[in-house]
């Protein structure tokens, strides 16, 4: 036997080049082992781990790991060939009948060819041929601003970038169908990404997944060359299957499987070899829609049946925040999922008793709902209830009649215990009367029953239905609802409050009710279920319910439970206390018109030169404002709490009104200044900036060095303050600045060169307007000229001159400078500087910063990229070669193989940059160690296709050209 296996290996190290891998071969067909002789002669215990590895080494497979683990490597080879085959086999089939259609059909005199465009609109024809052309498409490119965010560039497909763009989808679409050599996906890890981020199924995401499945497969023919060899889905189906699976995309894997026509053995394999078993044991909705797809085409392993839910979300499935065709959708997805009545009889064979009668009854219970939801049609469910929430359908729940509904076909909710389990949900045109609250509450008490059954049977204590379901479906006073709160969920504080919140602002419960609750906390009838320090939940559900009334009530019942107590005992605090802490709850004018009318002189918020105005909501400042106009008081602000979300907003809004607010600022503000544009900026704040520095005057000039630790993270964030900034200020007037610094280099100590210089910003209203259109397109809030410019008067408040401001001054470092200019599209302006200072930029004190590979890797475009390449071959010298080869790895960890190209065309470059520096070359600049590191960056960067440019050219040795070859290898 073991001879025997010894000529299969011989014979596969002779012949594995061959393509004859048929499966349904009854032996080794040429000398060749296919999947069925694998599997019958190389048993992955008893076969011997060395063989194994040779038979690996002989299919091109990595050999290394554990025994188990090259098995399934081998096998995983297998089953993507026999996949390919069959895809193969069907195209040629194809083809021959076509071939075979065509011969039958009457020649033409004269042919005629057309070329015709698959899913290609007419007109889109002419947009690829303009596309295409690289002269065409550089012109017109040239002509646009920010060409540092020009798509063409985008490298990967990582979560930034999937993340970020709303378009991204179309922007790949557009980049496979171009065909061209800059592909934005690069690798199998830019694959998975796509998969974890578009699951939506619907047919435009479905249309994208075939465009890529068709693209990335080894029977395309548009593919380019160099990304044929690293992406071919068909080549490795069992890991793209895992994938899918574990991203849980079930469009996705649905596609997947049709595209390439994956019959159910080899999914089952598959999902054997490389998913564990335990991915469908912490169920999700979307994992059981996955796992009953794949039950549904018969494609579950037996070692991969359904766990039974015990890591299983039960709050998930019955959150009240679900829409009603979700909780429809759920419902469906459990019961498809499991056997019940087998599961019945597997837990009285394993036990050899019967089934505890309790058990027994909740089996019968369930099996009575799903009978009951088998009788309901659904024609009387509208498309705005089944999009509609659950709490939002509860809290408007009347009798409902027949409704229309876009489909007339007449169908009801199926379902039975059986191992067939069915259903169904379409409409019916039967006229029926059904209370949606009800037929909501069966579908909840089912989904309660289920889990129950499969889950908690044998320890009931950790079963509890959802707090809210009480709360909505069961008849009870709230007396008798707060008890269960007590007995069921042991009186936590969240439930508590969950409580509270829910009975205060359910509509359907009477007031007198809501009234009853509140005297009865107060009057301490659940005092020893309530502590009293947690009262503070209890009156945060009275003051968020923005109920009048209710708010009304329990300040006169406050009001008289104080009246009652002596001066030293003091159980609730005073009224003004309590609005003034739970003001910020406040979300409507009535409310405030309601304190003012009636708790006016014990409202803190309505007292002169108070400071809890801050906690009011901005969008009810204007009306406060009113108010405390009217009766002559002030507002006070300081910058005690400047690190509040709102407080530059607050602080723009008392600027502008003088005769509100009083501003009172020490010489403490210039500190926290820093901090306070840091975190507006983080937050898209920018126009709130660019308020406040055009109607306050700082008194010393604002330090930018926030920019050196956050310009990366938030450059988008920043453009808009970055514009307004420099909007005004020249090339020509940087240049004045920066001799200063040249001067000091000449004249003064290292220690004594200030590497930052001090600009001024000049506002006028053209300024503004810039500004404000700009603003306008990236973020909702609106700037205009008038509340820039006013008030007219100035006004000293410490630190700070409010008034309109005509100029303000900053400092920048001179990195950050060329970075901001950079953003800008100003690169003109900085070749500029490079020409007239070159003795001050090309500083490695200063300039090397901005070249470094973390500061210009994260901004730089291939368009700008080889702007600076150019400029430094053209003026080389100690300085630059060093800030050409920061370039060089930028461009090469980038993968932006056309700028290589572009020096390799050219013979005098090429021999400058590509070749190593020897003795009988000493014209080249980098020697061959600085060589190598350019094209690992590549390698690193899973840009293959440059990678082997780059090898090519370049005159390395051979044994370094094997070792960067054996890296790309191991990375595919």
């Amino acid at each position: 036997m073991i001879s025997n296996k010894r000529k299969e290996i011989e014979n596969i190290n002779r012949h594995h080049e061959k393509d004859n891998d048929d499966d349904d071969s009854d032996g080794i067909d040429n000398g060749l082992l296919t999947y069925k002789k694998f599997k019958k002669d190389f048993d992955s215990g008893s076969t011997n781990y060395r063989e194994l590895q040779i038979i690996a080494k002989s299919l091109g497979l990595a050999s290394n790991g554990k025994k188990q683990l090259v098995y399934n490597r081998i096998e995983g080879y297998f089953l993507s060939k026999k996949v390919k085959n069959n895809l193969t086999n069907n195209e040629t089939n194809q083809q021959e009948e076509k071939k075979e259609e065509e011969q039958q059909q009457p020649q033409p005199q004269e042919k005629q060819y057309i070329l015709t465009f698959k899913d290609v609109e007419p007109v889109e024809i002419y947009f690829w041929k303009v596309f295409r052309n690289i002269v065409i498409f550089k012109h017109i490119f040239s002509n646009f601003k920010n060409k540092q965010y020009g798509y063409y560039d985008l490298i990967g497909c990582n979560g930034v970038f999937l993340n970020g763009k709303s378009n991204s989808m179309e922007i790949i679409i557009d980049n496979i169908k171009s065909n061209n050599n800059n592909q934005i996906i690069r690798n199998k890890y830019n694959i998975t990404n796509i998969i974890n981020k578009f699951k939506k199924n619907d047919e435009k995401t479905r249309s994208f997944y075939n465009l890529l499945f068709s693209r990335y497969s080894s029977t395309s023919t548009s593919l380019p060359i160099q990304l044929s060899s690293t992406i071919q889905f068909d080549e490795d189906i069992d890991k793209w299957i895992q994938r899918m699976i574990e991203n849980v995309n079930f469009t996705a894997l649905d596609q997947f499987i049709k595209f390439f026509k994956i019959d159910s053995e080899v999914i089952k394999k598959a999902i054997k070899i490389h998913v564990k078993p335990s991915v469908f044991g912490n169920t999700t909705y979307d994992k059981l829609k996955i796992y009953n797809y794949l039950k549904s085409i018969n494609s579950i392993p037996t070692s991969h049946k359904l766990l039974p839910f015990i890591s299983t979300d039960l709050s998930a499935f019955l959150s009240f925040d679900n829409k009603f065709k979700k909780l429809i959708k759920s419902y469906k997805r459990l019961i498809e999922s499991t056997n019940l009545q087998e599961r019945m009889e597997q837990q009285e064979q394993k036990e050899k008793i019967k089934i505890h009668p309790n058990n027994k009854k909740y089996y019968e219970k369930l099996n009575q709902k799903i009978l009951e939801l088998n009788e309901i049609q659904t024609s009387q469910f509208t498309n705005d209830q089944l999009n509609s929430t659950i709490k939002n359908l509860l809290n408007h729940t009347t009798p409902t009649s027949t409704s229309t509904s876009t489909s007339t076909s007449t169908s009801t909710l199926t379902l039975t215990l059986t191992p067939t389990t069915n259903l169904t949900i379409t409409t019916s045109t039967a006229s029926n009367n059904i209370n949606l609250k009800d037929i909501i509450k069966k579908f909840y008490k089912s989904i309660c029953l289920f889990f129950y059954c499969s889950v908690y049977s044998a320890n009931e204590r950790l079963f509890r239905k959802p707090l809210l379901y009480y709360l909505n479906f069961k008849k009870e006073s709230v007396d008798k609802m707060y008890e269960r709160v007590v007995n069921k969920w042991n009186g936590r504080s969240f439930d508590h409050q969950l409580f509270f919140q829910s009975i205060l602002k359910d509509i359907n419960i009477e007031k007198n009710e809501k009234f009853e609750l509140i005297l009865n906390v107060l009057d301490n009838k659940y005092v020893k279920t309530f502590e009293e320090y947690d009262h503070y939940i209890f009156f945060k559900a009275v003051f968020s319910s923005n109920d009048i009334e209710l708010i009304d009530y329990f300040l006169k019942k406050i009001k008289q439970l104080q009246l009652n107590q002596t001066q030293k005992i003091t159980k609730y605090p005073s009224i003004g206390k309590l609005i003034g802490d739970y003001c910020h709850l406040i979300d409507k004018k009535e409310i405030l018109d309601f304190y003012f009318q009636n708790y006016r002189d014990e409202c803190l918020f309505f007292k002169d030169q108070n400071e809890i105005w801050k906690q009011i909501q901005l969008e009810l400042i204007e009306h406060y404002e009113y108010l405390m106009d009217s009766i002559g008081k002030r507002c006070k602000l300081d910058f005690y709490r400047w690190f509040d979300q709102n407080f530059l907003d607050r602080l723009n809004i008392a600027i502008l009104k003088p005769s509100v607010y009083s501003i009172g600022f020490d010489g403490y503000f210039d500190i926290v200044s820093e901090g306070l544009v840091d975190s507006n900026i983080k937050d898209n704040k920018e126009n709130s900036i660019i308020n406040f520095l055009s109607n306050a005057q700082l008194k010393h000039p604002l330090s930018l060095e926030i920019f050196e630790s956050s310009f990366n993270p938030y450059t988008s964030k920043m453009l808009t303050f970055i514009k307004f900034l420099f909007n005004n200020i020249s090339k020509e007037s940087i240049e004045t600045k920066l001799k200063v610094i040249n001067l000091k280099t000449d004249n003064k100590s290292f220690e004594e060169i200030n590497s930052k210089i001090e600009l001024t910003t000049t506002l006028t209203a053209t300024t503004t307007t810039t500004t404000t259109t700009t603003t306008t397109k990236t973020t909702t809030t609106t700037t205009t000229t008038a509340n820039l410019l006013s008030p007219k008067k100035s006004k000293d408040v410490g630190c700070l001159t409010i008034g309109k401001t005509e100029s303000f001054n900053f400092t920048i470092s001179i990195r950050m400078l060329l970075v901001c200019l950079y953003n800008l599209d100003r690169v003109d302006d900085i070749i500029y500087l490079f020409d007239k200072l070159p003795e001050v930029l090309f500083n490695p004190d200063y300039f090397s910063i901005f070249t470094n590979e973390y500061c210009i890797y994260g901004i730089s475009s291939s368009y700008y990229l080889e702007l600076f390449i150019n400029y430094f071959i053209a003026n080389i010298n100690d300085n630059t070669i060093n800030y050409l080869y920061n370039c060089l790895c930028i461009a090469s960890k980038k993968g932006y193989t056309q700028i290589f190209k572009n020096i390799i065309s050219s013979d005098q470059n090429s021999k400058y940059l590509l070749k190593i520096q020897t003795k009988s070359n000493q014209s080249s600049l980098f020697n061959s160690k600085l060589l190598n590191d350019i094209v690992v960056k590549s390698i690193n960067s899973l840009n293959f296709e440059l990678s082997n440019l780059l090898i090519d050219f370049i005159d390395f040795s051979a044994k370094d050209k094997n070792s960067l070859k054996m890296k790309i290898l191991k990375l595919k």
